[in-house]
């Protein structure tokens, strides 16, 4: 038990020393903006419309001949538009809006400067259960910093008994399994293989030659002294019979 309590803290510990990503804020770039980075006059608004499908659609009634920069001369509560994806959506409850913020209007669609979001006094049906948090709106888009260079080394586990060798966490074990697939290397092209021959073009198995049989030394004794025997017995035969 200790033993296995001992490599679960490894296990925490290395996954813990892995370095925090850095966060840095984007000036000027808003989360749930309709455009991203806002707009510093009519004409960039114009040219966002003509990008972005997104913003022609929600200003599609905006006067862009009479748009003109004003500053908020109070700060006041109104509903404004924010933007999820390819949706733009109205908030449920109103929010601050902040005095001399920069805004932009056709002196009957007014909009935040900073993120082309509208404003309206009144409540607008086009809602959503992912409507953010009204610090969320008014804080800066966040910025992961580069992830640290790999591989990272994990820290080894303490041994499961005293006098033993430290042995490394196992992380992937049960995640991963790469069956082995026994893979045959290919022929290179013009190329046969060492035992076949070439043959029109194409690899044929060379023939392999039986030798001829060598008998055995004792078979060719064995029939020496046959043939000896039947050539005495033929001579012997052969033989005149004395009158």
């Amino acid at each position: 038990m200790r033993g296995n309590v001992g490599k679960d803290l490894a296990l925490m510990a290395a996954r813990s020393a892995k370095p925090a990503k850095s966060l840095a804020r984007i000036p000027g770039v808003y989360p749930y903006s309709v455009v991203p980075g806002g707009v510093q006059d009519p004409d960039e608004l114009r040219s966002a419309a003509e990008r972005d499908d997104v913003v022609r659609r929600h200003y599609a009634r905006f006067d862009y001949s009479h748009a003109r920069l004003v500053r908020a001369n109070e700060a006041r509560e109104v509903y404004l538009s924010y933007r999820i994806r390819d949706t733009v959506f109205w908030t449920r409850r109103k929010i601050r809006l902040h005095l001399g913020e920069l805004l932009l209007t056709d002196g009957k669609i007014t909009a935040r400067a900073r993120c082309g979001n509208q404003i309206s006094d009144t409540t607008k049906p086009e809602v959503s259960n992912e409507e953010p948090e009204e610090d969320v709106m008014d804080q800066s888009v966040a910025q992961i910093g580069p992830e640290p260079s790999f591989p990272v080394r994990p820290l080894r586990a303490p041994p499961d008994l005293p006098g033993g060798q430290p042995t490394p966490p196992q992380l992937f074990a049960s995640i991963f399994n790469f069956p082995y697939v026994p893979v045959a290397v290919p022929i290179p092209s013009g190329a046969c293989p060492l035992n076949d021959d070439v043959v029109d073009g194409h690899c044929r198995p060379k023939r392999h030659h039986k030798p001829p049989a060598v008998p055995e030394p004792s078979t060719m004794v064995l029939a020496a002294s046959g043939l000896g025997f039947i050539l005495w017995r033929y001579r012997k035969n052969a033989r005149p019979v004395a009158a």
